[in-house]
């Protein structure tokens, strides 16, 4: 006979809600906006298509500690395999007003425009911190902004997002991860036989078709979906 806890369908262990790599938190500071050009797949400045010639940034926040907790990636987030990253602490008093300061500076520097990819590492953690970016996006009108999310489209935080992807679609490009109820979205899989069964292509920096975002462009210009093999 078999017992009941044969039949049962295992928990899924999520991992604890922060990093593997405690040390790699660091304090705010005026240098948390990275340049491209320190991430190979990233790229250093933009050649093609929407934002062409503007600078590429990226952010990095503490994974799992800033992400929510269904996210479908949390425990084999690509963080797991960044020991040496840098994820700046969401919590310190001191996160939003750094993070100003070095947006108006970059504002500054940068007539033509600058972009910033957000996030790395984490995500967005909570509806305040919405509404700052949007904020940001009024402040600093030479700021573009892309990147990825684990929040669904229908979720609060999922709304709120998708809200200023509508209020600024040239500026505020932030897809939607492994969330099909939107074409805008980004998939992660493990083999070529689901990519195949999946809409949308391949992230061309992964198939090796140009060297970096930068190079592309596909993800803050496109509707359809984009695909990325999991790393």
């Amino acid at each position: 006979m078999t017992s009941l806890a044969e039949n049962q369908i295992p928990v899924k262990n999520l991992r604890p809600p922060q990093t593997r790599y405690l040390k790699g938190v660091k304090p705010p500071s005026l240098n948390m906006l990275k340049r491209g050009k320190q991430n190979a797949k990233l790229g250093n400045k933009v050649t093609v298509k929407m934002w062409k010639g503007m600078i590429m940034y990226s952010l990095s926040l503490e994974e799992r500690a800033t992400c929510p907790s269904d996210c479908q990636q949390w425990d084999n987030c690509y963080g797991d395999n960044m020991p040496f990253a840098h994820r700046f602490d969401h919590n310190d008093h001191n996160f939003i007003g750094y993070l100003e300061m070095q947006l108006q500076e970059l504002n500054d520097k940068h007539p033509d425009g600058f972009v910033v990819r957000l996030h790395v590492l984490g995500d967005f953690y909570d509806g305040k911190y919405i509404v700052q970016w949007q904020l940001w996006l009024h402040q600093f009108e030479n700021l573009r902004v892309f990147g990825y999310t684990h929040h669904t489209a229908d979720s609060q935080l999922g709304n709120m997002i998708n809200n200023v992807n509508r209020i600024h679609p040239d500026r505020f490009r932030v897809r939607f991860s492994d969330d099909d109820s939107t074409p805008f979205n980004a998939s992660v899989v493990q083999t070529t036989a689901e990519a195949l069964a999946r809409p949308g292509i391949v992230c061309p920096e992964q198939s090796k078709f140009t060297d970096s975002c930068a190079t592309c462009g596909y993800c803050w210009t496109s509707e359809n979906p984009v695909i990325f093999y999991e790393h």
